[in-house]
């Protein structure tokens, strides 16, 4: 308890400091701050108060408290705003017991491909979590929080696919008790960690229905040990649905899946290739057939005058005009 006091005492310091280069506007569950971009924030605003309906009900766990949203334009902001060590590829941070976000622009973030839309609910996903469990999220995996942060926010794309399946058919998978506590340092690795973090979660339901998920949900809020809350909801010890996930991924990620991956990539980009060019053909006859309208105008006009040169052969003669010049 006294840790979480001295995180708080130091939040409310940094803040102080910090207040005055922060303007923020306000709506019903959060407060969005931000430095620069007032569009922005507004954007986030309305991704907040849009998906904060959706993972409440999806908790049935409605905050008491606004939630504080940062929003920070530079990785200098971002590092002075979290005020606490975090990773070099991370662009989100949640402070639960704080109930405060801190994001940064994906446009400065290591990971450019990240969407800000996604990026600000699975931060969300993290707070309602959080404040749902309480002190009780001590007994909580990372892998398993970070997986509910993904599988709500639908946080998923192509490159976590991609990632399982190198990860699979390359023997890197990561044991999911080397990610109970602290996901690695390095990019790559870490992009390993969430992306099993969602697939496990995604199995569990899959498996055993989204009910024994919020049930396994609920026994934590309750304070119960984590295997114990798993157990209970799923009528299976985490070790054999370890298993079970490992077996099915196996199954499903084999190495001829990777060709047909580079294959699929190789058929989309003939294809971008092919539009390319069919485009710029029609825009190519189209300029073309507004240049021969262009020259029967022209042609016209002159056979309305009764000349008979090129435009280039009309000469002007000035002489008796008015214009000055300086």
């Amino acid at each position: 308890m006294k840790i979480f006091s001295v995180l708080f005492l130091i939040f409310l310091i940094s803040a102080s400091i910090c207040a005055g280069d922060w303007s923020a506007i306000e709506s019903d569950h959060f407060l969005v701050r931000y430095t620069e971009s007032l569009n922005t924030a507004k954007e986030i605003q309305g991704i907040a108060e849009k998906f904060y309906l959706q993972v409440s009900s999806d908790f049935g766990f409605p905050t008491l408290r606004k939630i504080d949203i940062w929003f920070c334009g530079t990785k200098a902001e971002f590092y002075r705003a979290n005020n606490a060590p975090i990773q070099d590829w991370a662009a989100g941070a949640a402070y639960p017991l704080q109930a405060r976000i801190v994001v940064l622009d994906p446009a400065f973030s290591e990971n450019r491909r990240i969407d800000l839309n996604r990026l600000v609910k699975h931060e969300i996903v993290h707070i309602v979590f959080g404040l749902y469990i309480g002190e009780n999220i001590a007994n909580v995996p990372r892998w398993f929080n970070e997986g509910i942060a993904m599988y709500s926010a639908d946080d998923w794309g192509y490159s976590n696919y991609w990632t399982i399946l190198t990860a699979v058919v390359g023997g890197s998978l990561l044991p999911l008790y080397t990610i109970a506590d602290e996901f690695p340092e390095r990019a790559f690795k870490a992009h390993i960690a969430y992306s099993e973090s969602y697939s496990i979660i995604d199995f569990i339901v899959k498996r055993y229905g989204k009910e024994a998920l919020s049930g396994c949900i609920r026994e934590l809020a309750k304070g119960k040990p984590f295997d114990e809350a798993l157990a209970s909801s799923t009528g299976a010890s985490m070790d054999w649905i370890e298993s079970r996930w490992l077996k099915e991924l196996k199954k499903r990620y084999r190495w001829y899946s990777v060709i047909s991956s580079f294959s699929l990539l190789w058929v989309g980009a003939v294809i971008i290739l092919a539009t390319a060019y069919i485009v710029k053909k029609i825009r190519t006859r189209r300029i073309v057939k507004e240049w021969e309208e262009e020259d029967r105008e022209i042609q016209v006009f002159y056979n309305w005058t009764g000349y008979d040169g090129e435009p280039d052969d009309v000469e002007y003669d000035y002489e008796d005009t008015d214009l000055d010049e300086e």
